[in-house]
């Protein structure tokens, strides 16, 4: 995915929203729906945001954001990626992203249905969603370009991705109903 390609298709669409909120948008609904697929992203795009339409360029975007979000979860949930600007953006902007991509993510996980408690999830887990809730109050325009920012940069989206992803999986593994075991007569 390509965060410039995809921002500059959204921009010329409309300009609410930036993809980093969107791919975030997108892993929290996933996370937190059992069924997901392609038609209820673009579903909830549609209500969430008032959108009338889509135009085509558009639709290849998010079709992109959900096939390739897709794949990394199915292949290694710790192998997901967040879609901010690459390391050449400056740093303000890339901290704007990631603030943005944890709105997105909040907003999202609060949408669905799969977390009914959220007192009920294990301490660590609280304790990442309220990470990523701080992180999403980031003020960018206290950044600077220095070394110290950009270390600090570099671990905090590491932390998201991680959190993210380990917040995936627990809550998949939890909310799948495990089968019947097979009793013998």
């Amino acid at each position: 995915m390509n965060y410039a390609q995809i921002d500059a298709s959204l921009k010329t669409a409309f300009a609410r929203e930036d993809a980093a909120f969107l791919h975030g948008f997108w892993h929290g609904l996933n996370t937190s729906h059992a069924e997901w697929s392609l038609k209820l992203w673009l579903d909830a795009l549609i209500e969430e945001f008032d959108i009338s339409s889509i135009p085509a360029e558009l639709l290849k975007a998010f079709q992109q954001i959900h096939v390739d979000s897709q794949a990394q979860l199915d292949d290694d949930p710790l192998t997901m990626t967040l879609l901010i600007p690459d390391d050449e953006t400056a740093l303000k902007l890339r901290a704007l992203a990631l603030q943005q991509w944890c709105q997105g993510y909040l907003y999202g996980l609060g949408l669905g249905e799969r977390i009914k408690n959220w007192k009920a999830l294990p301490k660590e887990f609280r304790e990442w969603i309220e990470d990523i809730t701080h992180i999403s109050q980031l003020d960018e325009n206290s950044v600077t370009d220095c070394e110290e920012d950009e270390a600090s940069f570099v671990d905090l989206s590491e932390y998201v991705r991680m959190a993210a992803a380990h917040i995936a999986e627990h809550i998949a593994l939890v909310a799948t109903p495990k089968p019947e075991p097979e009793t013998i007569h």
